[in-house]
């Protein structure tokens, strides 16, 4: 686990503040007062900074995916059409599909006769 050099010397002045009868809410403002908002480990949601900073990631996310979506379909290219040599290549495996799923549903075809050696 990483050390954090402020840390240490953080402990001990909130330990100080509270065996001195110091409330939780006052340690936190003192802290904040002095450090600043950086000092917590999340900002205030009640600030307009704070509520700018939860608000930025996912509205950054939203707008790119609109900016990423908007760029793919600004650069979709139409299908290319097909050669004739393309053409006659498709069709000979779309027939070869045809009887291959009109065996398969023949029950009696495909069924070869065990070979004797």
């Amino acid at each position: 686990m990483l050390h954090c050099s402020s840390a240490d010397p953080m402990r001990r002045r909130i330990y100080e503040m509270k065996s001195r009868g110091t409330s939780d809410a006052e340690i936190v403002n003192t802290i904040v007062r002095e450090q600043g908002v950086v000092a917590l480990s999340s900002p205030p949601a009640g600030s307009l900074g704070g509520l700018i900073t939860w608000l930025m990631p996912p509205a950054v996310l939203i707008i790119g995916f609109f900016v990423y979506s908007s760029y793919v379909r600004r650069n979709r290219q139409a299908p290319q059409p097909l050669s004739t040599e393309e053409q006659a290549m498709l069709e000979r495996f779309r027939s070869q599909i045809d009887r291959e799923l009109d065996q398969s549903s023949d029950p009696s075809a495909g069924r070869a006769e065990p070979q004797k050696k």
